[in-house]
């Protein structure tokens, strides 16, 4: 920058330079990937820094600069090292947030990590008949499996009530069994995101005891670990839940007691879980019976019944489907059976799959 010189025009003085250079970087780059499908296309995405300093310059399909002049936004940067908390948004993929180094001394542009974004998942549903009288069929469990002509390496099991909380990769998972039930009677309705029930009685219920609630039709189910009792007697009162529950039941639901027996070896997560998930990503298929845990004792135990029941009309839903580019899902009753391969459609949060049993 050249020189600068002082020159007083009237009452005011100003600061002159005849030639003043200044540069405009991108100063941090990076590429965002779809989990699923590796390349973006999402022309809605964007990185938030909540600085004004900073610019996001951007392609539909990912690529991104933050720009800006370095001595403004990073003035001590030949010594000192900063921190940018910086955060993706894209319409239908989960957020991601992080806080971003920018090391001391170290050149324009800094090269991002590529981050891959996570689809939000959709729900699967459909209806399940016999193929020859088109009779729908109640009762049926709708289960994924495994590819039958390419066995997978990680293996997708389909759980019937979305996951309540995050899992790390490598977290444990196990097919249990329910022993040793006790009939429990609520004394008023419950509505999805509860995290507090009423009971008739109590008695024998603690922190960690585990309980379910099904509807009437029984076609759904989920479970709730006790957190701790509400004041009072073991009797009546409330029970407090380590997590909000994600669906509705009238009085008249059935609300059981049970003790989680370990059925078979465990198996590992392949991925790390989202909370809202339906699936999970194993070293093993986990349909070796109806119910499953995930992080058995630790303080985001929870269970789970493995796939999905038919109503009196033949109907069947799974929430929460996602991670993967193709589910299968099979269903079967007595001699009948179906397979039915489906690439999920994310952009439909919606998808039908009938099946027809033959």
């Amino acid at each position: 920058m050249a020189t600068s010189y002082q020159v007083s025009v009237g009452d005011l003085l100003y600061t002159v330079v005849d030639d003043a250079t200044t540069t405009y970087w991108a100063l941090l780059t990076g590429l965002v990937t779809d989990e699923i499908f590796g390349e973006l296309y999402a022309p809605d995405f964007s990185v938030v820094t909540g600085r004004d300093d900073l610019q996001l310059k951007k392609t539909a399909n990912g690529i991104y600069a933050l720009t800006g002049y370095p001595d403004m936004s990073f003035p001590y940067h030949d010594s000192i090292s900063y921190n940018l908390n910086l955060q993706i948004k894209a319409s239908g993929f989960r957020g991601q947030s992080w806080v971003q180094s920018v090391p001391a001394a170290q050149p324009f542009p800094i090269v991002i990590v590529t981050r891959a974004l996570r689809r939000l998942p959709v729900r699967v549903q459909g209806r399940v008949v016999n193929n020859l009288t088109r009779a729908p069929i109640p009762g049926v469990q709708v289960i994924s499996v495994d590819d039958p002509l390419t066995p997978p390496t990680v293996h997708v099991t389909a759980v019937r009530s979305p996951l309540y909380f995050d899992h790390p990769s490598g977290a444990q998972v196990q097919n249990v069994t329910m022993n040793a039930p006790v009939t429990l009677h609520l004394t008023a309705d419950v509505t999805s995101g509860d995290q507090a029930i009423n009971l008739s009685d109590r008695s024998g219920l603690a922190g960690n005891s585990v309980i379910q609630l099904r509807n009437v039709s029984q076609t759904l189910v989920e479970y709730a670990v006790v957190d701790h009792l509400g004041p009072g007697a073991p009797a009546a009162g409330q029970v407090f839940l380590r997590n909000a529950l994600n669906r509705s039941y009238p009085q008249s639901s059935s609300v059981t007691f049970f003790t989680p027996v370990v059925a078979g070896g465990p198996a590992t997560l392949s991925a790390d879980a989202n909370a809202g998930d339906g699936v999970l990503l194993a070293n093993q298929l986990l349909n070796g019976s109806a119910t499953l845990s995930v992080d058995s004792g630790s303080p985001a135990a929870e269970y789970h019944e493995v796939g999905a029941m038919t109503d009196a009309d033949g109907y069947y839903g799974l929430d929460g489907m996602g991670r993967v580019r193709e589910i299968f899902l099979h269903a079967t009753l007595g001699g009948l059976q179906q397979t039915v391969p489906w690439f999920i459609e994310y952009d439909h949060d919606v998808n039908v799959v009938d099946l027809r049993l033959s």
